[in-house]
């Protein structure tokens, strides 16, 4: 039993440093963090965090991917592809809770992580593919389907609240808000279903 519960352990350490750093912050947090003028203690914090915080999501990615082996096609894409949005929503709420209160961070915090996928993802992937196998094939399709879901939300989501005069400020009236909602989830959902076939 004892074996059991080390093995279990040694598999699912990810989850323990999980909740150890989380621990750790919740009980000295405040001290830790109230001055992070040293240079030193600053680059500790910050690589501890990032490194906790990439370990934890590989983590998560790791078992909504066997997850998704089981359960197979059509509900192992929804499985990743909820597993990826709960992710980005928790960081999206972590960051408005602990972040000045301004009503466009959500905005631009999605515009940040948009910026990463589209530049920096791509890049990385274009760049190691193209070292490693030289000349690459892609699926034309599937390029086109994500490209006409996701310029559109973008700019939805990003730019017209910006264009809008309905609410004072760059947000949403509750009417747009409830038009992006209804587009996004049909959006999500075709998306998924033409990246299948």
């Amino acid at each position: 039993m004892a074996d059991a519960r080390f093995a279990l352990l040694r598999r699912e350490w990810p989850l323990a440093l999980g909740a150890l750093s989380t621990a750790l912050f919740l009980a000295f947090g405040r001290a830790w963090l109230a001055d992070l003028s040293p240079p030193g203690w600053y680059a500790l914090l910050l690589g501890w965090l990032f490194a906790a915080i990439a370990i934890c999501a590989f983590g998560v990615v790791r078992h909504a991917e066997s997850l998704a082996v089981r359960v197979g096609e059509p509900l192992g894409t929804l499985v990743l592809t909820l597993a990826m949005s709960g992710m980005e929503l928790l960081i999206i709420a972590a960051v408005m809770v602990a972040g000045p209160g301004v009503s466009s961070l959500a905005r631009d915090t999605m515009l940040a992580i948009v910026m990463i996928v589209l530049n920096g993802l791509v890049g990385v992937s274009l760049l190691l593919g193209g070292l490693r196998y030289h000349e690459q094939t892609y699926n034309l399709y599937g390029a086109n389907a994500f490209l006409s879901v996701i310029v559109p939300l973008s700019v939805l989501g990003l730019v017209l609240p910006s264009l809008t005069e309905s609410p004072p400020g760059p947000v949403f009236s509750p009417l747009h808000a409830a038009f992006l909602i209804r587009t996004s989830c049909r959006a999500r959902s075709t998306c998924c279903c033409s990246s299948r076939t």
